[in-house]
């Protein structure tokens, strides 16, 4: 079944331009390197242990179109909802340390090549998880010849992929990079979890829980 998130049912406090120029950014790059031949400047920005240029760069190549669009509509919807909500330059420092833990959890527990924008987009996922964990998220389902439409709590969608990347990690499952996911979501929930403890984050409408409500409010029931 493939579950492709349209809507997150959140405020929003202002335009999130930092992560519309990093969705420019992923396509442009990307399309380029697909169309554009052979070029000496791919090569450095794929993530090949740690050099920085990878670590940095790897977020901005996809292997085909389809890989390109998913991870496209991802950044999107939950990109839009972080960033619109704690502002542009604190989204565009949360971006940056979700690819770097990401990369460096791939690096350590796989340490193959890799490209592509989820392990990246798993930490701004982690945020979502850390703010707004019983907000609902609109989904599209598309199963064979069918489809249709449901929404569900976001703690219960993003714990349902964290357990397919597990699942991957067991497995062995191709050609993803399960690790940079797994990272990915790990690391965007601690620095959201953090980034609320210390204030950095902030809460805007006050009908919504955020997860270090939920679990500091069960520590004392």
């Amino acid at each position: 079944m493939l579950l492709i998130p349209y809507e997150i049912e959140t405020l929003i406090q202002e335009r999130p331009w930092a992560n519309w120029l990093i969705v420019a950014s992923c396509s442009l790059v990307s399309l380029a390197a697909l169309f554009g031949g052979e070029a000496a400047w791919v090569d450095p920005l794929v993530l090949d242990g740690f050099s920085m240029p990878g670590l940095l760069g790897h977020v901005l190549l996809h292997a085909d179109l389809i890989h390109l669009a998913g991870n496209m509509i991802f950044l999107w919807v939950f990109g839009n909802a972080v960033c619109a909500n704690i502002g542009n330059l604190k989204y565009l420092a949360v971006f940056l340390a979700a690819t770097l833990l990401s990369a460096t959890v791939h690096n350590l527990m796989d340490g193959s090549l890799a490209i592509g924008a989820s392990g990246a987009i798993n930490g701004i996922v982690g945020v979502v998880l850390a703010m707004y964990p019983l907000n609902r998220i609109y989904v599209f389902w598309f199963f064979l010849i069918r489809g249709g439409t449901f929404s569900c709590k976001a703690f219960w969608i993003i714990l349902a992929w964290f357990g397919f990347d597990l699942f991957g990690v067991v497995t062995g499952g191709g050609l993803v990079a399960y690790w940079a996911h797994i990272g990915g979501l790990l690391g965007g929930l601690v620095v959201g979890l953090l980034g609320l403890q210390l204030g950095w984050i902030r809460m805007t409408d006050c009908d919504n829980r955020c997860l270090l409500e939920i679990l500091k409010r069960e520590e004392w029931e």
